[in-house]
């Protein structure tokens, strides 16, 4: 039990100085004598646990998007096992499963966004956010609006969505997990043009 705590607190400071350094040089600058220095562990202890910082770097990311992935299925399995006749609550609970987990790892998926990390990672979670939404349509008997080419429909969907997480990520005094699902659920029932108000009274 002791080894594995260990390592389990040897790999939290690996994590921990990776992302700092990310931060401070950017993915693409740091070097794994630099991961080590920070972390105050020798190489030889970073090897245990990676190949490389590239490793390193896909470690995270699965590790993010399987916890997150896990969030929403969990939720999706809770509303089926106990047949939910509320669309909008479950859509509540699977969204704020999701915050929940991504407040606790604000500063790592943050980075890991940023320009300085891996700007691919986001069109990973987008994907993963496009599932989500396709299984809640399928469950619901619903479908993407076709007013517009549905993959317009689709874009505009989910990037609205991944925006507002992003900037909520992104910010220094942020709202609770439970805020923002409140948000992202009433942004789901607004078209652009009910946001923005004119004192005439027309759009």
């Amino acid at each position: 039990m002791k080894h594995i705590e260990q390592n389990a607190q040897t790999q939290a400071n690996i994590k921990k100085a990776f992302i700092s350094l990310i931060n401070e040089k950017g993915f693409s600058n740091l070097t794994v004598s630099d991961i080590t220095r920070t972390a105050g562990i020798s190489r030889g202890t970073f090897y245990v646990h990676f190949t490389d910082k590239f490793a390193l770097l896909e470690h995270l990311e699965n590790t993010i998007h399987q916890s997150i992935a896990a969030a929403i299925q969990s939720n999706i399995d809770y509303a089926i096992d106990n047949t939910p006749n509320n669309k909008a609550e479950e859509l509540f609970n699977t969204f704020n499963a999701a915050l929940d987990y991504a407040d606790s790892e604000r500063e790592t998926i943050r980075t890991l966004f940023s320009e300085k990390g891996d700007p691919q990672f986001f069109n990973q979670i987008k994907d993963l956010v496009d599932d989500m939404i396709s299984s809640k349509l399928i469950a619901s008997n619903g479908h993407y609006s076709d007013i517009i080419p549905i993959d317009y429909t689709k874009q505009i969907a989910i990037y609205s969505i991944l925006n507002i997480i992003r900037h909520w990520l992104n910010k220094e005094h942020p709202e609770s997990p439970a805020e923002i699902a409140t948000i992202l659920m009433r942004s789901r029932f607004l078209a652009p043009h009910d946001l923005l108000i004119f004192d005439d009274g027309q759009a």
